[in-house]
């Protein structure tokens, strides 16, 4: 759905989206996101399934989206947002949304303060991080369009009303820094991802969708981007820098550059 027309329409409705303040909750977000779809798309083509349906939180002509929406107030495990992932993968829905509403609270700048990613030991774990299955991937790279990896702290978050210490490897970063396209690879799968908004303007949001049918040519070389952990450093990623072009056919299409100087990160 990569380059799509509703790829188009469902990022405008998000950026309009940021500045709409009731979105206190998924189900309120959902219909504020719905209500600027409606700008371009009859409510008529829209519908909002019963979420025990299987059926998406969003279906625009039968396309399915799949929608989270965190705060410290109401954070979710990585586990549950990586299950909307991999529907994606598997071509079961379309699109996945990932909506952060931040504070003005500094701690906000730790992603742990609105999803709940996994722990670390102290030190001597051999493994790298939450790895995720049935696609082999390490789950929290999914945020690296829109975060950094750093050396673990302790920060305080809140669960059912009390406060826990927990420890942080990824942050949030400044507007400025934010890469507003980026590609991930997941084994043979290609996704790309719109980052609409910032910590800064108090709402960010993530656009997953599968982009098939496209090839990288490596303009950089490629860096790792770890944890610093004892023993050794942790893998997250890696990252490298991309010219992204459509893939050639048998009917002779011309190959075209769809966007030159944009990252590719493996998980």
């Amino acid at each position: 759905m990569y380059r799509s027309e509703l790829h188009q329409i469902i990022t405008q409705a998000l950026e309009r989206s940021k500045w709409t303040r009731s979105t206190r909750d998924e189900d309120n977000y959902r219909q504020v996101i719905c209500a600027h779809l409606y700008d371009d798309i009859s409510p008529n083509n829209t519908e909002i399934p019963s979420t025990r349906s299987g059926a998406g939180d969003i279906r625009i002509f039968g396309r399915k989206i799949e929608l989270k929406y965190v705060n410290a107030q109401k954070r979710d495990k990585l586990d549950t947002i990586l299950a909307d992932i991999d529907l994606l993968l598997d071509s079961k829905v379309e699109f996945c949304v990932v909506a952060i509403r931040f504070d003005s609270d500094h701690k906000d700048s730790h992603l742990v303060r609105a999803v709940d990613i996994p722990l670390l030991p102290s030190g001597g774990a051999a493994e790298p991080i939450a790895q995720h299955s049935p696609h082999k991937y390490y789950g929290p790279g999914i945020f690296l369009p829109a975060c950094f990896a750093h050396e673990i702290s302790r920060i305080s978050v809140t669960e059912a009303g009390k406060s826990k210490r927990t420890n942080s490897y990824l942050s949030v970063e400044h507007a400025h820094n934010l890469e507003r396209s980026c590609f991930l690879s997941v084994g043979e799968h290609n996704l790309h991802v719109d980052v609409i908004g910032s910590r800064e303007d108090g709402l960010l949001i993530f656009l997953y969708k599968r982009a098939e049918e496209v090839t990288f040519d490596t303009t950089g070389k490629t860096q790792r981007i770890e944890v610093p952990y004892a023993p050794a450093p942790l893998l997250l990623a890696k990252i490298q820098r991309v010219d992204v072009k459509s893939k050639p056919t048998l009917s002779g299409r011309k190959v075209s550059t769809l966007e030159s100087d944009v990252p590719r990160i493996e998980l």
